[in-house]
């Protein structure tokens, strides 16, 4: 009896399993075998067709291998099946099909040959503690376990070539292959191979929200962190998804979490609204580039925006600005040219730094720079008269700046203030010029001023690439933070009461990449 001969016969011992070992009478409902269903309503019942157990409840399925796995901590398939054999058939283990390196190789360079890859799995299982890059990924045994993760040092990209490789089963027959020492940022960095299905994490018919993403890693992140997650990276998988959505027993509410496919994004919303599931765009790793980026560096940034999401769809993350790219601020020079990065930045200090570093940066500027700055028009003219004293003791003609400036009024309604800055923004035809900035005053503005007009002005925004900058005062810093891509906190050095004449001050900041970090910067 071959491999396959074998896995049928086994399957048909599902019902002595259950009277054996679980003392379940299959001929009537039972209580659900999903450890994480906590209920005690009868909602499992056999099924003679494919000989599979179903909780008409969560949703789960089982057959006599998975429950095999489950009882006896056996997450690998090869050892669910010896396991099997031993309790029905009298054998100690089945032999797995071979599949030698060369055939794998032979699959990478064709990438078209459909292969039962389990044999290759186990044997990358088996290599993970040769590599350091789970643990420094941040990785847990829990999560390698879980999801059969493993590591292949010779893997094969074909045209001779080989990488150190990060392998993802997704199913028997397809697996990805990451390659672990390529910035993540690079586009080749992850392949496909076999059979490309639904890769589905943590899911059961019981979860209220299911979060969809294009990226597997991401995926495997947060299903570490206890999430349920959808990979659909392609438009092959929107079948996938079809059939998934079809066997739901009960509602959910999506999020997608997918940037810069809008094509694939518009078919998952077409798809969800066909099946009348509640579905939201959410960016999800704001402000990091992708959702790991965001679960390494803050975990507790990244609990409190799933535990809190709805109420951050009432907030901002759906109205991000689009991120193209992200310039990092970390010393006083770059600081000071802050008009140059492409960014959402927040700066808390008090009214007369933010002064000082406002009329440096106009002063300063290359005369191709647009600034567009919504404040006060009591502000606007002590900015002014700065000006007007700062060019006239450095011999620069005042009237000179303002061609490269548009004022936008704070008028205390946020509707109307958003609506001109957008009209001044559309006006002076800058939507495609790179040395663009909008900088909002924020300081001594009421939180719910603070949200109307930064939700309204970042949702308009979300396709232009452009640097907004807002001000306020240390008490906003808590709000100012949900909008920042970076948040700057400047104090003076000085002790002295009159800080009119203090040069030196201190700017902290947290950044995604380094962590939090200090500089100093002079504002003469």
């Amino acid at each position: 009896m071959d491999r396959e001969e074998t896995k049928q016969k086994l399957k048909s011992f599902l019902v002595q399993y259950l009277i054996n070992h679980k003392n379940i009478d299959c001929r009537d409902y039972f209580k659900c075998l999903n450890p994480n269903h906590q209920n005690a309503s009868r909602s499992m019942r056999y099924n003679p067709k494919d000989n599979t157990v179903h909780c008409f409840s969560c949703g789960c399925t089982y057959d006599i291998f998975s429950l095999i796995g489950m009882d006896f901590n056996l997450p690998h398939f090869q050892d669910q099946l010896d396991k099997a054999s031993e309790l029905f058939l009298n054998s100690k283990n089945i032999n797995e099909p071979k599949i030698t390196r060369s055939e794998i190789i032979q699959v990478a360079e064709t990438k078209t040959k459909i292969v039962d890859y389990t044999s290759f799995f186990r044997i990358c299982a088996k290599q993970t503690a040769n590599t350091d890059f789970f643990q420094e990924s941040g990785i847990s045994d829990e999560t390698i376990i879980k999801f059969n993760l493993g590591f292949d040092p010779e893997f094969s990209i074909g045209n001779k070539q080989q990488i150190k490789a990060f392998i993802i089963p997704n199913g028997p027959y397809g697996f990805w292959a990451v390659n672990t020492e390529t910035d993540l940022d690079d586009k080749n960095y992850i392949f496909y191979y076999g059979k490309d299905v639904l890769f589905t994490a943590n899911y059961n018919d019981s979860t209220e929200n299911i979060f969809i993403t294009d990226n597997v890693i991401d995926s495997i992140y947060m299903a570490q962190m206890g999430v349920c997650s959808i990979v659909v990276s392609n438009e092959i998988h929107l079948n996938e998804l079809v059939y998934f959505l079809s066997q739901q027993v009960n509602k959910h509410t999506y999020f997608i979490s997918i940037k810069d496919n809008s094509r694939l994004v518009n078919y998952i919303l077409s798809e969800l609204k066909n099946f009348e599931q509640q579905c939201h765009l959410i960016d999800l790793a704001y402000p990091c580039t992708g959702i790991k980026d965001l679960i390494v560096s803050s975990p507790d940034k990244f609990k409190y925006r799933i535990n809190n999401i709805k109420k951050l769809l009432t907030i901002t993350p759906k109205k991000l600005l689009a991120k193209k790219q992200y310039d990092t601020i970390t010393d006083e020079n770059s600081f000071m040219e802050m008009y140059y990065a492409k960014g959402v930045f927040s700066i808390t200090t008090d009214v007369i730094t933010k002064r000082k570093l406002l009329s440096s940066w106009i002063i300063d500027s290359p005369e191709d720079s647009n600034f567009i700055y919504l404040t006060s028009i009591a502000e606007w003219n002590v900015i002014s008269v700065e000006l007007d004293t700062l060019t006239t003791d450095i011999q620069k003609s005042y009237y000179s700046l303002l061609p490269k400036i548009g004022l936008s009024e704070n008028t205390g309604n946020a509707e109307t203030d958003a609506a001109n800055l957008l009209q001044i923004f559309a006006s002076r035809k800058i939507k495609k010029q790179d040395n663009s900035v909008i900088i909002i005053n924020l300081q001594n503005c009421t939180d719910d001023y603070i949200r109307t007009l930064s939700n309204k002005i970042m949702q308009e925004l979300k396709n232009y690439n452009h640097n907004i900058i807002f001000f306020g005062l240390p008490n906003n810093r808590s709000l100012l933070e949900e909008y920042g891509w970076q948040v700057f906190d400047i104090k003076t050095d000085s002790q002295e009461n009159d800080e009119t004449y203090v040069n030196s001050y201190t700017v902290t900041t947290n950044c995604v990449s380094t962590g939090k970090l200090e500089f100093y910067i002079t504002l003469e």
